[in-house]
């Protein structure tokens, strides 16, 4: 394990000395000359450090990008930095696997990692609050209750739920976080009428997913309920260019009793009830929004950077346009790169933290930035796992391939779940 916290030359066991092969060099002397190799050596290892200083790598945000920077940091055995994580919650939540726990599938503690834990493992420091504002000219970062300075800046706090200022949005549940879909569990179960009526917002991934979890929880409770998607384009899957795709999810999900309602957005949501923008009414017990995300309030709030569509402009080094030392990643930024832009994927977000940081360590060694990354999870390529409930899951492959079955959803919870919560040391 490498930690930052500990700094120079490591003790070394001592090792039996063998003496030369040359006659007129005595044990002895033998002895004397390794030793002072090995000094000379160990100096020689340090001098970098000397001259370059200790650099301090600040990372915002302990989700998939934040982590895994460090990550890739200890595995490639860095030295000589100080590395700080300063995170608004306490745990790593593995939201993608997040919509089994509505229906009680998986369990919510099962998705989470304490970062405090994983700090002790890898050595960096860890901090909880809330940064409120970035100012990259100073190179200050600053919280609720102080400020940092840095070297390295990574910026990897995430997107936001988007609610389009939609009147009475707080009347409906979020589905975003692992404390969300907690919520929306219990509450189901405190639906107590005949067939209550569930109304979802948004036909893109989390909302079809949403769909589909409602229908197993009610399944597995014997019990039924009416289920409705609401979606302002025509079509489900709106982010993802696969017409076969798009046609197999909606005739799945509508062969299990799943309703849709296309091409209206909603205007406004009221107890018990959802107003669509044509006026028209859809009674509910319990709506959930799923309508999409945003940049972070934090993106707004980063002095030097430039926005768009509300998240930080990178360049092809994920470098923040115009700056040689700050980085934005995962969903804080929009990457565009060769004329494919990245989708916001938990995949995606990991490739770019592979790239962040390979150039971290090159500006750690005194050199500028060179490794350009390649988009692996594109809008106009989409690759994604798409769970339709009942133990089945759909595979999209580009623009045109697409199928659905079981093997699937095999796969899906093996990706999603052991590999992407394997990334941790066992507890």
């Amino acid at each position: 394990m490498y930690g930052w916290r500990r700094h120079g030359p490591v003790q070394r066991d001592s090792h039996h000395a063998r003496a030369s092969p040359f006659h007129f060099f005595s044990l002895e002397r033998s002895l004397q000359f390794a030793r002072k190799i090995r000094k000379n050596l160990i100096l020689y290892a340090m001098l970098p450090l000397f001259f370059l200083g200790m650099k301090r790598i600040l990372i915002i945000g302990g989700g998939y990008s934040g982590t895994e920077i460090i990550r890739q940091l200890v595995l490639r055995g860095v030295r000589g930095i100080e590395v700080e994580l300063i995170s608004v919650g306490r745990y790593f939540e593995n939201t993608i696997a997040g919509t089994e726990v509505i229906s009680e599938k998986l369990r919510a503690e099962d998705l989470r990692y304490d970062l405090q834990l994983l700090s002790d493992y890898w050595g960096f420091s860890l901090t909880a609050g809330r940064v409120t504002k970035i100012n990259l000219d100073e190179k200050v970062v600053k919280l609720e209750n102080g400020e940092r300075e840095y070297d390295v800046l990574v910026v990897a706090s995430g997107s936001a739920p988007n609610f389009y200022d939609v009147k009475g949005f707080d009347l409906a549940l979020p589905s975003y976080r692992l404390s969300d879909f907690e919520q929306i569990n219990r509450s189901l179960k405190r639906l107590n009428k005949d067939r209550p009526g569930v109304i979802i917002v948004g036909a893109g991934y989390v909302g079809l997913e949403v769909a589909a979890e409602i229908m197993d929880f009610f399944k597995l409770s014997g019990r039924k309920a009416e289920v409705i998607v609401v979606e302002k384009t025509g079509h489900v899957l709106p982010g993802f260019n696969n017409e076969a795709a798009r046609r197999m999810t909606l005739e799945a999900l509508s062969s299990r009793g799943i309703g849709f309602n296309f091409g209206k957005g909603v205007k406004r949501i009221a107890e018990g009830k959802v107003v669509l923008e044509d006026g028209s009414e859809l009674q509910s017990d319990l709506t959930i929004w799923s309508g999409g995300v945003k940049g972070s309030e934090l993106a707004l709030n980063t002095i030097g950077a430039s926005l768009h569509n509300s998240y930080i402009d990178v360049d092809e080094k994920l470098l923040i346009k115009g700056r040689l030392d700050a980085f934005a990643i995962g969903d804080a930024a929009y990457v565009a790169i060769g004329g494919s832009v990245a989708q916001k994927m938990a995949g995606e977000a990991l490739e770019q933290a592979v790239t962040t940081a390979r150039n971290i360590i090159s500006i750690t060694g005194g050199q500028k930035p060179s490794v350009e990354h390649k988009i692996n999870y594109s809008v106009d390529f989409p690759k994604v796992l798409l769970s339709l409930g009942e133990g089945k899951a759909l595979l999209i492959f580009g623009p045109h391939y697409a199928s659905l079955g079981s093997t699937e959803y095999f796969l899906k919870r093996r990706i999603d779940v052991e590999e992407m919560m394997g990334r941790f040391p066992r507890a």
